[in-house]
């Protein structure tokens, strides 16, 4: 372990046991099993594995052929990545790109969501921003999300066997937020596999910033990785076994992971590095760890050996 001392934090999420991928209209998209049973968990319990698992994700999508977004829908149709992102929601759970890319938290009660736009805040109603979220399941289409929560939310958005309670109590939210905890709630590979990589581009901005002596390559990485903004975090301090928690009021899984990454790239004893000769992240099991495997600090040694003799 190379921190000596850690912050008392706490970030509470909730996973189901097992995760499917089903096909609609030629798309993939990731969904609870209908038998599983769920699970809480403390994402700091978890943290360095959590990033590693994900900027994984990140780093194979940014070897696509082409990184652009539409891309990202061929990405998704291929085994290979749709397995490593289901390995990765039955590990952590489902990300919650609902509630992540709200600005409101209330959006049944209030009957809209707010989004950020490109220069302004857009603004639809509750059904046309969560029923994509539900794909395939036609009795959630016919709902009505606009007028708060009704008898049909309850039954075939919640149901019986949902954390929607445990949640409650947990994180402080309101029964809008664990919309996103339903077993009938959907993800599409392809925008998660369009997170990732985005999050990947900000770790290795911010790695290779800090690694390169060129000033004016520095400051390129600099201007990218400043573009990374996380929003509406919310915290409040908790108390437990005569210690003081800083509790993370996390509105998505997205969110604890983006949160995470700014606390390791801002930590001078950081444990998540990212590989000086495959770019591959990987946690450090020591302070001077500058490569992933012993291979690749051989290779890496070699090369600097036939520059220096050119």
């Amino acid at each position: 372990m190379i921190k000596e001392k850690n912050p008392n934090y706490k970030g509470l999420w909730a996973k189901y046991k097992k995760y499917e991928i089903l096909k609609i209209n030629n798309e993939y998209y990731i969904r609870p099993d209908k038998k599983a049973s769920y699970e809480i968990y403390d994402v700091f319990d978890k943290e360095k594995e959590l990033l590693v698992d994900f900027l994984l994700i990140g780093r194979e999508a940014m070897n696509y052929a082409d990184i652009n977004d539409a891309n990202c829908d061929l990405m998704s149709t291929e085994t290979k990545y749709q397995d490593m992102i289901l390995d990765f929601v039955n590990k952590y759970g489902m990300f919650g790109e609902l509630t992540y890319r709200l600005l409101n938290t209330h959006i049944i009660s209030s009957g809209k969501a707010l989004t950020q736009g490109y220069s302004n805040i857009d603004e639809v109603s509750a059904s046309t921003y969560i029923k994509p979220y539900f794909i395939g399941n036609e009795d959630i289409q016919r709902i009505d999300f606009d007028h708060g929560v009704n008898e049909d939310i309850l039954k075939y958005v919640y149901g019986s066997d949902n954390p929607n309670g445990d949640l409650l109590n947990s994180f402080d939210k309101g029964e809008d937020f664990s919309i996103v905890f339903s077993k009938c709630y959907t993800e599409k590979i392809a925008n998660i596999l369009v997170m990732a990589r985005a999050l990947y581009r900000i770790f290795n901005s911010v790695e290779n910033s800090s690694w390169t002596e060129n000033e004016d390559k520095k400051a390129i990485y600099q201007k990218y990785a400043n573009m990374f903004n996380p929003n509406n975090v919310a915290f409040n301090f908790d108390f437990a076994d005569e210690k003081t928690f800083l509790n993370w009021n996390f509105n998505s899984l997205f969110q604890a992971i983006e949160l995470i990454l700014a606390f390791n790239e801002t930590n001078e004893r950081k444990e998540v590095k990212m590989c000086k000769h495959c770019f591959k992240p990987f946690i450090a099991k020591n302070l001077n760890s500058d490569y992933d495997t012993a291979s690749c600090r051989n290779v890496a040694n070699v090369y600097r050996s036939r520059a220096k003799n050119k």
